[in-house]
Formats: C-alpha cells, structure tokens, sequence
C-alpha cells in the first residue's frame, strides 16, 4: 500500500519573491513512447508548489500535455520567467515530467517537448544547457530544478524505447557542470531509466520526492527541508523500490532549504 499524497498537512512559511514554472508531458506528438504519469505528476506538483514551496498560485505557469510544445517552453522562460524575475532576489522553480534524451556521445542532454522528436534532438527539442543558461540570464537569488526524467532512451514502460534503434543499446548521459545558484535534483543516474509507481499512478522520483516534501524528509526535525535532505530521503525509497535499478542525483547547493515549516 502506498500513501495517498496530500500537500495540505503542514503549514509553511509563503515566499512571495518565488516562481515556478511546471511541466509535464505523457503523450507525444512524435513518439508513441508514453511517459506514463507525467501529466498528472505535473498537475499534482502545483499544488506542492503552493503548499509546500509557499509559491502564490500567480506565479507559477503549467504547461501540461499538448500545451508543452517547444515554442512554449521557450516563452515561458524569455516571457514569463524573465518579467517577473528580480535581480538577486527571486528563487525560480523548475519541475519537469517527461522524456529526455542523450546524444549518442552522452554529451548533449535534451527534454523532450510535446513537439519533439527523438530521431532529430538538436532540431526539436530542448538543449538542458541552453535552458539552465537561459533561467540564469534572468538573474534570479537560486535555481532549483526537480527532473523527473532520463536521458538514456528508455521510458516508464519497460517495455519500450524512445527511439527504435536503440534497442538494445542504452546511452550513458555524462553529468554536466550547472550554474553556481543551481541546485538539480534528477531522477535517475545517466545510464538510467526513470521507472513509474503503478499503484501511486505517478512517477517513482516524482512521487516519493513530493512525499517527502510533506515533512518525511525532515530527517532531523528541524521543521525544514534541504535540498540534502531531500535528496537523501528519495534515494533510499526510490532504490528499495526499483530494486537498485535507480538512483536519484543531486547537484548544486546541497545545504539549501527547499521547504520551511511554520
């Protein structure tokens, strides 16, 4: 049995100077390769971000499904992100559920939009590189990133692959250096699918990652959540759960308070 998950429980403190910008993807335009839950991981993580991150509800835009096309996710950062965002003083939110891919060097890391298409990466989709330098030329305070994705050509279902040739082949990603206000939270190891929690109905990292945010994390009682402990707490139910067959990764700040209880 699984716990329902329920972001209401603990009250927190609001921070009125962040925003959030939340994504989730489980049906493609150009693949039949689902990301099974990814929309409604999406959905749910809204209200973690208003509950638990104490972000207002008018700062944060959604972009669910077909609303998640490339040219989407490029206004919302150079749009959104951008006019909102005060210098050194806003902590920017990024959650991401969905498809990712590697080159075949495990060099280039991309996300996969509604639009993409995962036979011509660099023309379709979204270089994770490009979008990190792209948040960081907003000049927020912090970055934190929350991606519930792979990028070695595997999906949700283990049964198949993002791209046909792939099989049985799987791309190891190389970890890249982040800006130095970031801190990136990632579902699995490069080498790694991002696997699904049937009976929850949402992803494995997503899931468990938002069960900790309502205070199961607070591993030393302290009323406040760290990126750390976080981290710490989703890759001991996320490797039990796959077996060992998935590793959740943080980089960055690892000392950063995520969550602060009242």
């Amino acid at each position: 049995k699984f716990k329902s998950l329920n972001p209401s429980l603990k009250i927190v403190k609001s921070n009125p100077n962040a925003l959030a910008l939340i994504i989730g993807i489980s049906d493609y335009e150009n693949t039949k390769a689902s990301a099974l839950y990814a929309d409604s991981d999406a959905k749910t993580f809204y209200d973690y971000a208003t509950m638990k991150l104490g972000i207002p509800s008018s700062n944060i835009k959604e972009l669910v499904g077909s609303n998640a096309k490339r040219l989407d996710i490029f206004k919302s950062v150079r749009r959104f992100l951008l006019k909102r965002t005060v210098k050194d003083k806003t902590d920017i939110y990024v959650f991401f559920a969905g498809h990712g891919l590697a080159t075949d060097d495990g060099k280039g890391m991309y996300l996969l939009p509604y639009d993409g298409d995962p036979e011509y990466l660099e023309e379709s989709a979204i270089k994770r590189e490009e979008l990190f330098a792209d948040i960081q030329a907003t000049k927020p305070r912090s970055v934190t990133v929350f991606l519930d994705t792979c990028y070695s050509g595997g999906t949700r279902n283990e049964e198949e692959t993002l791209v046909a040739s792939l099989r049985p082949i799987i791309i190891t990603a190389k970890q890249q250096s982040i800006p130095s206000n970031f801190t990136v939270l990632s579902a699995a190891k490069g080498n790694q699918t991002s696997q699904s929690l049937e009976e929850a109905k949402h992803g494995l990292f997503s899931y468990y990652m938002m069960l900790g945010m309502e205070g199961g994390a607070d591993l030393n009682a302290d009323n406040k959540i760290t990126a750390r402990e976080l981290h710490e707490y989703v890759v001991d139910k996320v490797e039990r759960q796959s077996q060992f067959r998935q590793t959740p990764e943080l980089q960055g700040n690892k000392d950063r308070v995520l969550v602060q209880f009242n």
